[in-house]
């Protein structure tokens, strides 16, 4: 029997030590790119991921690695989260053996109607997506400061003196940034291209406004974001464009404690982020219906990928159909997550037939901009944080609020457009209209592997639309397909988001045999074009220790404590 089978079998064996399997099968071929029995930090950015991991040398947790490692991700990454952002963040405290969820998604301002995007009584798209019409509430500073209170054991000067340190001292800029403060340069706004406008690698960014900004909220905590000379300027900034964000709904935004949601993929547990996250949906649900077609198949198996995209229209089609912020919503998303849903959905799939999203399509289906960002960490005690946060599209809304050093978003363009669809092309149903008070839908999927008692593995990753079916193919490639957590991460990837009606395919994701034979079933599959997502993961085997790894499409790294 080969390595593969033999592993895969003791997978189906393991009811009662899954963990155990599941090390086996990621850790079955050479050593991974960074290994440690302590904890490890996995970013985007290599100066990200040392801040997190300084906090765990300095005796702090997960969360606190987390939350130290995302304030330097809003220095180091500006074009892709920041203090103007929010996000997600997933926590598994392993002393209560229990998983938390918190959501700091940005809301819309108080004032925010679909009206604020007509100009001449027609809707424009570009006021969703850029300038102050596209601003909503920022969350990121009060949700980090909560993670921290709730779950951290550091104070929260701690955790911000490693990013006030880079913002006042500079740092090198990559390529990634030259690239983005070059070829998007039009999407800054002017204050924006003073401050971030194009830089060459190598070269040194400094930002003396936003060090001022993380130095106030070091000493007076997150109020110190949300009021006073801070907020003014942000409101400020927002009106100067015509947006409606206010000192009044700063001043009232807060974090939301949510309840995980759990899933169960080949005997291991799936904990992941609930609404107003329709990715944990997403992933949920496609694991699901893998898991109906039986035992794992070959990875590119064309009948494992007809299932898989099949499967993705139809999660796509519901997700516009019926998700959005659960506060304004009667509907109940967990009949989504039934086992009586799941086989329905499989039933629907025609094995030998690709199915038109035409006759799959609830509602006109979004798009969702990919500039986020991930924070994944594991302390040695078993704790684990998986976070991700954005600032929705690259570099925002383009807006800069110059007096305190703050990149705002442009997340009222996650809310479902009248017409046309927003920048991802996702469109949507009246369950995510935009209204005041409203949490724009997303699809930033946090997740973690627990079982056991303990976490196996933490994943994610940014992408827009595609975050959900990335994080899905990297757990099936940890689980189903024997690879290391660095090899999960390299893969080539497919997404079918059912509008447009074609697959979107990775370059060197299929071969042209494969390719053909999705053609041959009905499948439009696009050419290849681009890469997508910067995931993160980290798996922890059943002898403790941490495997560690950065996608290979961004500039990230991991970092030991």
């Amino acid at each position: 029997m080969s390595l593969q089978a033999w592993t895969l079998a003791a997978l189906s064996r393991a009811k009662t030590a899954p963990a155990l399997a599941l090390a086996l099968w990621a850790g079955a071929t050479a050593a991974l790119p960074l290994e440690t029995t302590k904890g490890v930090v996995a970013t985007a950015d290599p100066l990200a991921s040392e801040a997190g991991a300084r906090m765990l040398r300095q005796g702090g947790n997960a969360v606190d690695a987390a939350v130290a490692a995302a304030f330097a991700l809003a220095v180091v990454e500006p074009w892709s989260s920041g203090l103007g952002g929010g996000g997600f963040l997933l926590v598994w405290d392993a002393t209560a053996k229990q998983a938390y969820a918190l959501d700091f998604r940005e809301t819309a301002p108080a004032a925010a109607t679909p009206a604020l995007f007509l100009r001449d009584g027609k809707y424009d798209p570009q006021l969703s997506r850029s300038g102050g019409t596209s601003v909503a509430v920022p969350g990121a500073v009060q949700g980090y400061a909560e993670a921290a209170r709730r779950w951290g054991k550091l104070p929260l000067a701690k955790l911000v003196q490693p990013a006030l340190e880079l913002a006042a001292k500079g740092f090198a800029v990559g390529q990634q940034y030259e690239f983005l403060s070059t070829k998007l340069a039009a999407q800054l706004g002017p204050e924006a291209a003073k401050a971030f406008g194009p830089r060459h690698n190598g070269e040194k960014l400094t930002q003396p406004a936003l060090a001022r900004t993380l130095r106030a909220i070091a000493a007076h905590g997150p109020d110190a974001f949300t009021h006073g000379a801070i907020a003014a300027d942000l409101v400020a900034a927002a009106g100067a464009s015509g947006g409606t964000l206010s000192l009044e709904d700063l001043a009232a935004e807060k974090p939301r404690a949510r309840t995980p949601l759990f899933g169960v993929y080949r005997g291991h547990r799936v904990a992941t982020f609930p609404l107003p996250s329709a990715g944990g949906f997403a992933l949920l649900e496609l694991l699901a219906v893998a898991e109906l077609a039986g035992p794992a198949k070959p990875w590119r198996d064309v009948d494992a990928l007809h299932l898989q995209l099949e499967a993705e229209k139809r999660v796509y089609a519901e997700r516009a159909a019926y998700l959005g912020d659960p506060a304004f919503s009667n509907f109940d998303p967990l009949t989504l997550l039934s086992p009586e849903h799941a086989r329905a959905l499989f039933a629907s799939i025609d094995p030998a037939h690709a199915t038109p999203a035409a006759a799959i399509a609830k509602a006109t289906p979004p798009r969702e901009k990919a500039e986020t960002t991930h924070v994944c960490a594991v302390d040695a005690e078993g704790n684990a944080a998986s976070l991700t946060t954005t600032i929705n599209g690259a570099w925002g809304s383009g807006v800069y609020a110059a007096k305190s050093g703050v990149l705002l978003n442009d997340e009222l363009d996650d809310f479902a457009a009248p017409e046309g669809g927003n920048l991802f092309g996702l469109v949507g149903g009246a369950a995510n209209q935009l209204a005041p008070g409203k949490i724009p839908l997303s699809t930033m999927t946090p997740t973690l592997l627990v079982d056991a008692g303990r976490v196996l593995a933490c994943v994610g990753s940014p992408g827009g639309s595609t975050i959900a079916t990335t994080v899905a193919q990297v757990v099936q490639h940890l689980v189903d397909d024997g690879m290391r957590v660095d090899q999960a991460l390299a893969a080539g990837r497919v997404h079918d988001q059912l509008f447009p009606d074609e697959v979107q395919v990775e370059p060197r994701a299929l071969e042209p045999a494969t390719r053909d034979a999705l053609v041959a079933r009905g499948h439009t599959v696009g050419a290849p074009s681009r890469e997508w997502g910067n995931a993160q993961a980290i798996v922890v085997g059943a002898d403790g220790v941490r495997r560690c790894a950065s996608d290979p499409r961004g500039d990230g790294a991991c970092a030991p404590q």
